[in-house]
């Protein structure tokens, strides 16, 4: 039946729970219709809780018996658990359940895939596991005992006894049960061992299927490279005598950090040069990172309670930002990260489903893993390590793994280390956790006398329950570069605090121009009348890369508002700065890369909704394909030279310098591309080598409406590789006519390969419609109506991934009336499926009431 009234939680209503767990059993008979799990937990009461109400958590298990300290008890099985009376002082609690691990299809507890047993706890897996107190502030140390068939068994921890048909493990460091996991099955191992810097000699794996050991090296180096990343740079060492990853193909989010034992959805692990590309490399190098950092930032210090997610995942995703940089390009990095930051999280900020990067409440906790709570969460961290410098950043770290070591910690437990070591008052840069909603931050100036005043003031829009924002702490990076281009004034920091503030510079000899918001110093949008001489001066001048880059996207943007709304001819100026800043040698030819991209759909439509314009999807896309035409044709003297000096002739490497190359000659194949019809394309995919090569022509061959061939050759050459059909499956939805986009989507859902049973599949059709606004906001609202039915569909089977899915819905509001008719109805025949899930539910009720 439908889930009845769904009980919020609150932050405000948080208390401990009431016993303490000093060691926890666990022994696992597998069998995929009837799995066996045993229990045996150490139990004593908590001198810290108010109260002592035995109640442990529980989904779909069968409970076959349950004892306590020998004794047999009967339990009161109530909604999500049991409860049950116990004696006043340690006892111990024993209980065996019956599981299906093949009938679930949720990916959440213990389910199978192809054949392997595969565990997801996070956030409240455990409890389709076991009856538990599942929560992340219940920590215990975890013996393991797997008995089955399976040639390898692997758990948390160091291995202990192993003989026919079991494996014993034991971790020896407190977790919560979200960081459990179990795998089993017909696995082999990608070995390498890694020396601690105090001498430790850790054993490493990379588990994958049969036939998957040649895509292991690259995220085998990823892991040493983080390990020994993190000692250099924060002091952290490897705690354990094993650290195992495994790939598993049906998996609903990117990896899971369980100590000891990472699960990776296979795409985000497995690589080789003619099956990933220079995206797929730097992706997994970063994931590989994010899940070891979470050994220190999310596994010896957690988080207290589910409102305090940022807290690790905040954290470690701004260590994965910085790695990424030190092992690449950290311009390169931090305009892709802003990038992804605009195009997601800004849209969130701006929506119905806007939230603070700590919530207040939620009703299902797996619908708050968003751009909000990691990305604006690493946000945070790295305007804190502004503003505070350097030296106190890491004298604050240090003191935050000294001080909360093993603890369940929360965001007052972050801020006060810093407060500790710097002195400072950080009750006003907590806002950034409370309010939701983006900052706006308009500024005006002024010059006289030698004085330049710069008039900052700032305004955060109303969210979804939280009409009136108080100032925050705003940490502003600002350049100042004479009239011939020198800079007078190195970037300093302003730490603007109220909502209107005034900062003045003097000396100057002549009026300067500004470089406002260096290294995007601050998660705000910058409101500044400007013009397109000023911009392409930045682009051409400013030595702040984030602000060069900026510069040139302004003049883009602006271009194609005025192309949008007036029927402009696309703008002379950006034309010429940007085939400048093409020819500009002394670029890094990934920044290049990065510079000729344009401002996507997504972030024209909220400029026009921002200023009070109905955005029109279809118009937003034709003023794009006019631009790329237009700067094709003013480009092509140098598009063939950009193109072949650029060719990457030596062998493969997943290098950012071989990157770069390649990314700068591809952004010129698709100009070139424009012209030519698509030969030089077919060139490329004829002769490519590498899948990066291969995927750029068939994508410029589609385009040219020439890709009937490369689909067919395409899927004949791969369609034993999975992770490569998932880009077949989503390179035609994308390249699709808006108007046809939702027919291609639904056409390959009756492929044989298509299965919505598989994540990654399904986001690969499903998800790269939705992710296409003139195709799925397409008039017609057959992109509408095409999702609705599939999410409909996967509800049933996996609540969690539809639930995610939904957020495609999110900006509804935004567009034309008819449009917004066309997604009510779809939101609203979701909503009156029977036994629609709890995840889903939540998301769409929130969706429709923001």
């Amino acid at each position: 039946m439908k889930d009845t009234a769904p009980e919020t939680i609150y932050l405000a209503d948080y208390t401990a729970f009431g016993f303490v767990i000093d060691r926890v059993q666990l022994t696992f008979r597998l069998d995929p219709k009837a799995t066996r799990v045993l229990s045996r937990i150490a139990f004593r009461p908590n001198p810290d809780a108010a109260e002592h109400d035995f109640f442990l958590h529980g989904e779909e298990l069968k409970l076959i018996r349950a004892r306590i300290n020998g004794a047999e008890v009967t339990p009161q099985m109530v909604p999500g658990g049991l409860r049950c009376d116990v004696p006043e002082g340690p006892f111990l609690w024993e209980a065996e359940v019956e599981i299906a691990p093949e009938d679930n299809t949720a990916l959440e507890g213990l389910y199978m895939s192809n054949g392997m047993y595969c565990t997801q706890c996070e956030a409240e897996g455990f409890r389709k596991i076991t009856y538990y107190p599942d929560r992340p502030d219940v920590m215990a140390v975890f013996d393991v005992r797997i008995e089955g068939e399976m040639p390898v068994m692997l758990s948390n921890g160091n291995p202990g006894d192993t003989g026919n048909g079991f494996a014993e493990w034991h971790d020896p460091w407190p977790k919560p049960a979200y960081l459990f996991a179990l795998v089993a099955g017909d696995l082999v191992n990608h070995p390498d061992r890694f020396t601690t810097a105090s001498g430790s000699d850790v054993e490493l794996n990379i588990w994958v299927r049969p036939g998957d050991e040649g895509k292991c090296a690259f995220g085998m180096q990823a892991l040493k490279d983080s390990m020994r990343w993190d000692e250099e740079v924060y002091g952290r060492e490897y705690d354990l005598d094993i650290f195992n990853i495994v790939a598993v193909d049906d998996f609903n989010m990117g990896a899971m950090e369980n100590k000891g034992l990472n699960i990776f959805n296979s795409s985000c692990v497995l690589a080789s040069p003619e099956t990933s590309t220079d995206g797929n490399y730097e992706r997994i190098e970063a994931i590989i990172a994010h899940e070891y950092f979470h050994n220190w930032t999310g596994n010896r210090i957690t988080c207290r309670d589910w409102f305090q997610l940022c807290l690790k995942e905040g954290l470690t995703v701004y260590r994965d930002s910085q790695f990424t940089s030190d092992m690449r390009s950290a311009p390169v990095k931090r305009i892709s990260d802003v990038i992804m930051l605009r195009a997601r999280q800004f849209r969130e900020d701006n929506g119905p489903l806007a939230h603070p990067v700590r919530p207040e409440s939620f009703v299902e906790i797996n619908n708050f893993y968003t751009a909000t709570v990691y990305e604006k969460g690493a946000e945070l961290i790295g305007m804190l390590k502004t503003l505070v410098g350097d030296e106190a950043y890491d004298k604050a770290l240090e003191l935050y793994f000294e001080r909360h070591d093993g603890d369940a910690a929360t965001i007052e437990d972050w801020l006060k280390v810093f407060e500790d070591t710097t002195g400072r008052d950080l009750s006003q840069f907590k806002r950034w956790y409370s309010q939701a909603g983006t900052p706006r931050l308009s500024v005006t100036e002024e010059f006289a006398d030698g004085t330049y005043t710069l008039h900052f003031e700032q305004k955060t829009p109303p969210t979804p329950g939280q009409e009136a924002k108080d100032p925050r702490v705003i940490p502003i990076a600002v350049g100042l570069l004479n009239p011939n281009g020198d800079e007078v004034m190195p970037t300093t920091v302003l730490e603007m605090t109220e909502a209107r503030q005034s900062f003045s510079f003097d000396g100057l000899s002549a009026r300067p121009v500004p470089s406002i918001l260096r290294g995007f110093s601050a998660p705000v949008i910058l409101e500044r009348e400007s013009d397109n001489a000023e911009r392409a001066f930045l682009l051409a001048h400013d030595t702040d890369p984030f602000n060069k880059w900026e510069a040139g996207r302004a003049l883009a943007r602006d271009g194609l508002l005025a192309m949008i709304r007036e029927g402009a001819a696309p703008d002379q100026g950006y034309l010429d700065a940007v085939a400048t800043m093409a020819r500009d040698s002394a670029l890094d030819p990934a920044f290049r890369a990065l510079a000729l991209g344009l401002p996507g759909q997504e972030e024209l439509a909220q400029s026009l909704h921002d200023a009070g314009d109905t955005p029109d999807p279809q118009a937003i896309w034709e003023a794009l394909e006019t631009l790329r035409q237009t700067r094709a044709e003013h480009m092509q003297d140098i598009t063939a030279k950009l193109y072949a000096e650029f060719q990457v002739t030596e062998p493969f490497e997943p290098s950012a310098a071989q990157a770069g190359a390649r990314a700068l000659a591809n952004a010129a194949l698709g100009m070139i591309t424009r012209l030519d019809g698509g030969a030089q394309a077919q060139r490329q995919y004829d002769s490519a080598d590498n899948m990066t090569q291969q995927l750029a022509a068939f994508s410029c061959l589609l385009e040219a409406g020439k890709g009937e061939e490369a689909v067919r050759a395409f899927y004949e050459q791969w369609q034993n590789d999975r992770l490569v059909i998932d880009k077949w499956f989503s390179m035609q939805v994308i390249h699709a006519d808006p108007a046809e986009a939702a027919d291609v989507a639904a056409s390959l859902t009756q492929h044989q390969d298509f299965s919505m049973k598989n994540p990654n599949r399904f986001r690969a059709t499903l998800g790269a419609l939705a992710m296409s606004p003139a195709a799925f906001h397409h008039a017609s609202g057959k992109g509408y109506a095409l999702l609705a039915d599939w999410l409909i569909r996967l509800d049933a089977l996996n609540p969690q991934t539809t639930a995610r899915m939904c957020s495609q819905f999110e900006t509804w509001r935004r567009y034309d009336e008819g449009r917004q008719a066309k997604v009510k109805a779809a939101l609203e025949r979701i909503l009156a499926t029977p036994d629609l899930s709890r995840d889903t539910t939540e998301m769409v009720t929130r969706i429709l009431e923001g």
